[in-house]
């Protein structure tokens, strides 16, 4: 696997890319910010330098570059498999029942026994990003599936993704990569300080929360935050949920807040907070949340695995939280694969790798995720 970088600017467009890029690469991702992905003209452009490319468009919260954060910028990763073969498939959300039939369908049209891993790129607002994680682990043997869920900017208003065409609303990108020599592994670290009781979720309606142990669970929420509860929802950011399915379970997943009822006293967050599950008020702590992001990395770095490139998916709400400090979360991740690999990736409006010490992939908010590629 060989993979270069370059970066557009809306001072200096695509640096260098015309005049010392090869043209030949199998892919061409590209993480931007929303306004410039909405204009027209860099597909096109694109296109004429990658003819044979799959290219493939993700509008951001942020995008990162090697250890820098970046925000409306473009920065595309050019991958070149010389061992491994992909294949890359588009759907528009509007032409299936839900989001675990779109989830379904791609896994059906990328299965195949030499299947070795999934990344997905969707629409950040339309789809129910749980639902599209079971649907894509449907298939009939286990699966690396990872990816996120496209942003903008914080503004959740709507997001673009495209394949070979000028990204839009409402789609859902799926690359499949297959063959023995490919090699892929994740690490996700959340970093948040859980405080407070466990409660179990007694009443709610897929990633709607009305109940916490038969209690109106805003009014629990409101309490916990006190004087902070006045700027809800924007507040929730530094307190998300850490969730379990099953209380027994040591690894959860965090689920942030996208909006609140105050009339019916509920919660809407940004993936499935299903009734009997376990949780749990937390808190950030900056220098936790900094370290998680190399503890991600180190899961990795542990199984003496010399990737080609890194990508790193991170989530909106932390990089609203850690503010001037967010480069350090991506600081730490370089330091610990050094200055070999390409790094790539952006922040998102949700994150999507496996749990903890599993392949089983799950839908997170607030958390490091990192897939690392290589050949072998």
């Amino acid at each position: 696997m060989k993979c270069i970088q370059k970066i557009w600017s809306a001072t200096s467009g695509w640096k260098d890319l015309d005049k010392d890029t090869p043209t030949n690469p199998d892919i061409f991702l590209v993480f931007g910010g929303i306004d410039e992905l909405a204009k027209e003209g860099h597909y096109s452009f694109l296109r004429g330098v990658f003819p044979n490319a799959d290219i493939i468009f993700c509008s951001t919260a942020g995008e990162i570059v090697g250890a820098a954060v970046q925000d409306n910028s473009l920065v595309g990763a050019a991958i070149w498999l010389e061992k491994s073969k992909h294949r890359s498939v588009e759907i528009e959300l509007g032409n299936y029942s839900d989001a675990f039939a779109c989830g379904a369908e791609l896994r059906r049209i990328l299965d195949s026994e030499d299947l070795r891993h999934i990344l997905v790129l969707s629409d950040g607002i339309l789809v129910n990003g749980d639902r599209l994680v079971e649907g894509l682990k449907s298939g009939k043997k286990s699966v690396v599936v990872s990816g996120g869920l496209a942003a903008d900017a914080g503004r959740f208003n709507h997001t673009l993704v495209g394949l070979n065409r000028d990204p839009q609303s409402g789609i859902i990108v799926a690359i499949g990569f297959y063959g023995e020599h490919f090699r892929v592994y994740c690490g996700s670290q959340g970093g948040w300080n859980e405080f407070g009781p466990e409660r179990k979720v007694t009443e709610s309606e897929g990633n709607i929360l009305y109940k916490i142990d038969g209690q109106n669970a805003l009014e629990i929420y409101k309490n916990y935050l006190g004087a902070k509860a006045a700027d809800l929802p924007g507040s929730a950011l530094f307190f998300p949920l850490s969730l379990r399915l099953d209380s027994s379970q040591e690894e959860y997943v965090v689920r942030t807040i996208l909006s609140i009822d105050e009339e019916k006293g509920s919660m809407t967050f940004a993936g499935n907070v299903p009734v009997g599950a376990t949780v749990r008020l937390m808190m950030a702590n900056f220098d936790h949340l900094i370290e998680a992001a190399g503890d991600a990395a180190a899961e990795i770095q542990d199984k003496e695995f010399n990737p080609a490139l890194v990508l790193m998916i991170s989530c909106v709400g932390r990089k609203i939280v850690l503010g001037p400090r967010v480069e350090e979360e991506t600081e730490s991740v370089v330091d610990i694969f050094g200055d070999k690999p390409i790094y790539t990736g952006f922040y998102s409006n949700g994150e999507i790798s496996p749990l903890l010490h599993s392949t089983v992939c799950s839908l997170h908010n607030q958390t490091m995720t990192i897939t690392a590629y290589a050949e072998d």
